[in-house]
């Protein structure tokens, strides 16, 4: 972190300093955590799980230089209304203070892929930070920029929400360059009550984009075509009315895709599934726009490495298993399975439950379930609330409706724990597809699985 003095934050947050002779003091970071190292740095009391302000004195005990504070203390400080909005106000105000390009990256779906895509990319040319894993809210995306220093080229900063005026928000403390949006999806659609709404709100991210900045759409949304007459905003996708585009694709299963971007260079994406193609056409797009060659971007891509539990390939013993366990909506799900249809050898769906989708809940879960038993699988198990009742009914009625009943079977079960104790694990040759929202915790059936290979097992 580029030093600041206590004064200069004070400024920039509208707080006040207690005690004078801090002004001039400097602070080498910024934490909002005691259990890390606050030596030399700005305490933020937050109050959000646990109430930051009953661990002033332990910071200030732990070496911390100054706390920022809602409430009066005897300890060095500045008081501020809201510390939340003061560390999004100081981070603004250090983003100014640095030369780096920003890039805003939001949308339904995608929007961690992308992230890491884009970073794998651009840092072939350019030192580059990311947000780390899915740090994307209000105290998440300051922290990142807080990382920033006079080396740092170029910000890539992931932008999450569940309301409206969250991303515009988080816009306002970025200030981005260039802002990316993946897709208009279905989540979050319990918060915000339509798909035109999630579309609105994610739009927020051009409230604050810098004079003279860009803007990058997936152009197979028809959301977001809605701004194909718009000045500075690009599109990237499949058709012929993308300005980054990829043809030929050469579909690999599990082990990824090939494609040919802009009729030129041809590029190997370690990462299956149409949509990661997409994901990574972004990443393309913002690196052909800060210069960099074909050639250096088609490395940048081919060097990917996923962040956890999205598209993950387990090989474990004799069977695989795709690990897609962090997030789950409705058209997540069926990219997933998608990817497992595609596959070779006896294939399993075991899917939870998808949350925030609103009163539509369970036609969505309906919906996945039709949708998974029209991809010829052989085993389609559904667990949680929502997963064993609609999602089962689904598959049940879509097998009945598909004439599978021959090689298909679904089955409900309540809770991961009533599915690991009632089935016998996967056989040798067999891939297998864990899919559910965070909240579910399928890591454990992941987990549990891979444990169990050598051992044959049946439904």
């Amino acid at each position: 972190m580029k030093l600041m003095t206590i004064l200069d934050a004070a400024r920039a947050m509208g707080g006040a300093i207690n005690q004078p002779h801090l002004c001039e003091q400097l602070i080498a970071g910024v934490s909002f955590d005691t259990r890390e190292d606050v030596s030399g740095k700005l305490f933020f009391a937050i109050t959000d799980k646990r109430d930051g302000h009953d661990f002033i004195h332990d910071a200030i005990a732990k070496g911390a230089a100054c706390v920022v504070s809602r409430i009066p203390t005897d300890a060095p400080a500045i008081i501020v209304p809201d510390t939340i909005r003061a560390m999004g106000d100081l981070a603004q105000y250090y983003r100014s203070l640095l030369g780096v390009k920003v890039i805003g990256i939001t949308g339904s779906n995608g929007k961690t892929t992308t992230k890491d895509l884009m970073a794998s990319v651009l840092s072939q040319k350019y030192k580059v930070l990311k947000t780390s894993g899915n740090l994307n809210n209000h105290l998440g995306m300051p922290a990142t920029i807080f990382k920033m220093d006079e080396s740092t080229e170029i910000a890539v900063l992931e932008m999450g929400m569940n309301h409206r005026w969250e991303i515009h928000r988080l816009s306002d403390i970025a200030r981005p360059d260039y802002a990316v949006i993946t897709n208009i999806g279905l989540a979050h659609l319990e918060n915000l009550g339509s798909q035109e709404e999630i579309f609105r709100a994610k739009s927020e991210i051009f409230e604050f984009l810098k004079h003279g900045g860009k803007v990058f759409l997936n152009g197979e949304d028809n959301f977001l075509l809605r701004y194909r007459e718009r000045a500075n905003f690009e599109f990237f996708g499949f058709g012929a009315h993308n300005n980054v585009r990829a043809s030929d694709v050469q579909d690999m299963g599990i082990n990824g895709s090939r494609f040919t971007l802009n009729d030129k260079q041809r590029i190997f994406l370690p990462a299956p599934g149409r949509h990661m193609i997409s994901n990574a056409l972004a990443a393309c797009a913002l690196g052909l726009e800060l210069g960099l060659e074909p050639a250096e971007i088609a490395v940048g891509i081919e060097s990917f490495d996923s962040s956890g539990r999205r598209m993950s390939i387990i090989r474990a013993g004799e069977i695989k298993i795709i690990d897609d366990c962090y997030n789950a909506s409705p058209d997540s799900m069926k990219a997933a399975l998608d990817v497992l249809a595609s596959e070779e050898g006896r294939k399993i769906a075991i899917l939870g439950d998808m949350f925030e989708l609103g009163e539509d809940a369970p036609d969505f879960h309906y919906e996945v379930g039709r949708y998974a038993a029209a991809q010829n699988l052989d085993l389609i198990v559904c667990i949680g609330e929502m997963a064993s009742n609609f999602m089962y009914n689904g598959a049940y009625d879509g097998i009945d409706v598909n004439g599978l009943r021959a090689k298909t079977a679904a089955i409900p079960f309540a809770s991961a724990a009533d599915f690991l104790s009632n089935w016998e694990g996967p056989r040798p040759g067999d891939i297998v597809l864990v899919k559910a929202s965070r909240g579910m915790k399928f890591e454990e059936i992941v987990m549990a699985l891979t444990q169990s290979v050598g051992r044959r097992g049946g439904y």
